[in-house]
Order: structure tokens, then sequence, then C-alpha cells
């Protein structure tokens, strides 16, 4: 009997670690089909979906086909969101560069501006792919929603954005981990916290 335990538990563990590559290996390839500009942020929320769906526990989660028709149904506003963010990313990239050229001639009042607009930005990031999937609205809506959650759940909004610096820095540590699971740990962390804060605001409603 305890063998038999030990049997079912390790059968259950290996095929979590299967999906968890599985997942992470659809996402590469679907990038890569997009040609990377274009597929990246489909793929990602396409990985959202299914790890929501994990996350909520559904039954026998049929992975490709649910990645395959999230990364169809979503893939112009995911393109459009985006590159929105990818565009004001660069731009912030930009101005980070115009900061350290011009130094102490810089008030620190634009300094501390410019920071808040990284904070604004890392919440855009955080909570709007994972609004595209739980959600049927339009893109401004998404922004607007996505600030709006990220700054009224303040705390797990840093508390997943912890969790992924972690991911992202043992993956820079063990390259291996980005080929088989960094975007799958990812998306399950953002799914996990994204699903518990939609819940409760749907209850509320």
């Amino acid at each position: 009997m305890f063998g038999q335990q030990i049997v079912g538990s390790l059968d259950r563990f290996l095929r979590i670690i299967l999906q968890v590559a599985w997942l992470n290996f659809l996402w590469i390839g679907f990038t890569l089909v997009g040609l990377v500009v274009g597929g990246i942020f489909p793929a990602t929320t396409a990985a959202i979906a299914v790890a929501r769906k994990w996350v909520q526990k559904k039954e026998e989660v049929p992975i490709f086909k649910t990645f395959k028709q999230a990364y169809k149904r979503e893939f112009i506003k995911s393109n459009i969101i985006g590159i929105i963010l990818a565009v004001v990313g660069i731009m912030l990239v930009v101005n980070y560069q115009i900061l350290l050229q011009l130094g102490d001639q810089i008030s620190i009042i634009a300094v501390f501006l410019y920071y808040f607009v990284i904070f604004l930005y890392g919440i855009l990031v955080l909570w709007i792919f994972p609004l595209l999937t739980h959600y049927n609205s339009s893109v401004f809506q998404y922004f607007k929603n996505a600030i709006i959650i990220g700054i009224t759940k303040l705390p797990i909004t840093i508390l997943q954005g912890l969790i992924i610096f972690f991911i992202l820095y043992f993956s820079l540590k063990l390259p291996s981990m980005l080929i088989f699971c960094t975007i799958s740990l990812i998306t399950i962390t953002v799914a996990f916290f994204s699903v518990k804060v939609f819940e409760k605001i749907d209850t509320s409603e």
C-alpha cells in the first residue's frame, strides 16, 4: 500500500514536470511561429490561459488545444497591447540613458517621476495579460484596470514581482531553465495570484 502511494506520487510529480516543460516548449515554438515580435505576446497570453486552468483545477486540461485556441483568439489584442508596452519600454530605456548623461543637472523630482512611471509600467506588465485571459474588454479598459488592480492589490503585486525576479535570477544562473520551465513558472505565478484576485472581484460584483 505504501509502495503504491509512493509510485502514485512520483507519477503525478513527473506528469507535472512534463506538463510544465511542454507549456514552456509551446511558448517558445509559438513565439517563433509569430517571428518572435508577432508571436511573443499572444504566446504569453496563451501560456497564462493554460496556467489559469491549472490554478482553477480544471480536470484534464488539453494543453496544446487550449494554448492554440487562446493564441489565435487573442492574437490581435495581445499584439496591440504588447506593441504599446514595447514602445513605452523603449522610451523608458532612452529616458534612462538621458538621465545618466545629464547626471546632477536633473532635479530630484524628475528622477522620482521617472521611477514612478517605471513602477506603473511594471504594474501594467504584471496584470494586463492575465486580464486579457479572464475578461473580454477593450484595450483601453485592460490598461486602466491593470493599473487600478495593481495599485489596490499592491502587496500581491509586489509579492508576485519578487517571485518572478527570483525565477529570472535562477534562470540566468541555470540557463537550461529558460528552455524547460522559466516561462511556465512565471505564467503559473501570474495565473495563481490573478485568479485569486479576479475571483474575489467577480463575487463582490
